[in-house]
């Protein structure tokens, strides 16, 4: 069965997926730097550059945001568009922006630009396909451009009547606010990652869903009421608990970060993230097998496979991903080994391919990317040291500072406490973060000081009890 939990921080929420206590997906809400992927803003174009087909637009962000041109040449410098973020701002890039704006319901996404009806590929059953259209086509009186979802499987006529009325009033509210004032707006802002998988992804698979905050769990009751009120009861408060460590989900995330991760078998993948593309290496460890080799090597291909697949999904690789299976001989192994990687794949909510195998045995696979991954949050390169070495980013000391805290709060009646950080972390969230602090210390109603320490590991951080 399947739990949800969701652990809100000061400085970032993050919603864990669990599969039989097994970690299969983590969605990260970076506090200090919001997502902004399918939010609607009114801009004001900037640059139009002809040659490479695009325009530069201020939607209030501090670097100006991508916008593709291709058929809308008659764009103009100074004029408002209304645009959706497509991606993210990555690295140097600004974010990527779409003029054909998209609203998702829980069962249809309405295209106010377009007049065509389509529907998800994951929805296989011909009969089932069949039913949708025809019930979709029958209160569409207005041709309004939709896409049928998955989730829209066994749905009646009145749910998705329900969705549809909801989201042309939700654009309808979107154009009324793009007439009103002038400059850069947000018109439109997506729920967060937790809310958002909540409201598309609920049904009887879900066991339990674990909060640790009372806004976060009034906000998701209503959702579930919304959805079917018998859910409401599914969800649990564990109020201002390290909910991670106590379902055991820390643990798999630190595992997770590692260049090397163990198979059960005794074989092991190595994954080596680079700015261009991300390689993963398979090999066969400690395995040895008790039959022949190449079956050996099949299997721990395949075990490889399926780890590989919830590998992409946990760290959120998007881009080029080449992997290096272990060189098998036989066709019959190597059509098993990409049927199953597709498989798996396919279990993922991101759109993915697998190009195939070349000649050297590399598998070559495309993740759509939309945002950072997981490790951009989690890790950053040592300054002090040559080479690629990474360490804790300031922002997962952040979170430790208030976990400790936390538990402080929980297990003791201390009111007053200095950490003590390594002298980097000192300045830099001395000089960038102490709003952070301020509100940590507020939320648990204790007064943190801080302190520096010359000799203090980067990633350590020490309690001292004020008396």
């Amino acid at each position: 069965m399947k739990k949800i939990i969701i652990e809100s921080l000061v400085s970032s929420q993050k919603t864990a997926i669990l599969e039989d206590d097994k970690l299969m997906e983590l969605l990260i809400e970076d506090n200090i730097e919001s997502k902004v992927v399918s939010n609607i803003y009114r801009g004001i174009v900037k640059n139009v550059k002809p040659g490479i087909e695009a325009c530069f637009v201020d939607v209030g962000f501090e670097k100006l945001a991508y916008l593709p041109l291709y058929k809308n040449k008659e764009i103009k410098s100074g004029q408002e568009v209304l645009v959706q973020i497509a991606k993210e701002g990555i690295g140097t890039k600004g974010a990527k922006l779409n003029l054909e704006i998209s609203l998702a319901g829980r069962y249809l996404v309405y295209i106010p630009s377009n007049d065509r009806c389509t529907m998800s590929n994951k929805i296989t059953n011909e009969k089932e396909r069949f039913r949708l259209k025809k019930i979709v086509n029958s209160i569409n009186k207005e041709n309004l451009g939709l896409i049928i979802r998955t989730e829209a499987q066994g749905c009646d006529r009145e749910e998705l009547l329900e969705d549809i009325e909801s989201l042309k009033q939700k654009y309808e509210k979107i154009c009324k606010e793009y007439k009103l004032g002038i400059g850069p707006k947000l018109l439109y802002k997506e729920l967060d990652l937790a809310t958002k998988y909540i409201k598309d992804n609920m049904n009887e698979s879900v066991d339990k869903i674990v909060v640790n905050t009372i806004q976060k769990y009034e906000e998701i009751k209503t959702i579930l009421k919304s959805i079917n009120n018998e859910y409401v009861k599914k969800v649990t408060l564990e109020e201002n608990k390290d909910i991670f460590d106590l379902y055991r989900v820390q643990g798999q995330i630190k595992k997770c970060l590692n260049k090397k991760v163990w198979l059960k078998s005794g074989g092991y993948l190595i994954i080596d993230k680079t700015e261009a593309l991300t390689v993963i290496d398979v090999n066969t460890g400690k395995f040895t097998g008790s039959a022949k080799l190449d079956e050996t090597v099949y299997k721990t291909n395949i075990e490889a496979a399926i780890e590989i697949a919830r590998q992409l999904r946990i760290r959120d690789i998007g881009g080029i991903i080449i992997i290096d299976f272990i060189d098998m001989h036989k066709k019959e192994y190597k059509d098993n080994l990409i049927e199953t990687l597709n498989s798996e794949l396919q279990k993922d909510k991101r759109k993915s391919e697998v190009l195939g195998m070349t000649r050297l045995g590399l598998v070559e696979v495309a993740r759509k990317r939309e945002k950072n991954s997981v490790n951009d949050y989690y890790l950053t390169k040592c300054l002090s040291c040559e080479g690629d070495a990474v360490i804790k980013s300031i922002k997962y000391i952040l979170d430790d500072i208030e976990k400790e805290i936390m538990r402080i709060s929980e297990h003791t009646s201390y009111k007053n406490i200095t950490i003590e950080l390594n002298i980097n972390n000192y300045i830099l969230i001395k000089d960038k973060f102490m709003d952070i602090i301020q509100k940590i210390s507020k939320k648990y109603g204790i007064i943190v000081l801080l302190q520096s320490d010359d000799e203090m590991h980067h990633e350590k951080i020490n309690i001292i009890y004020n008396s």
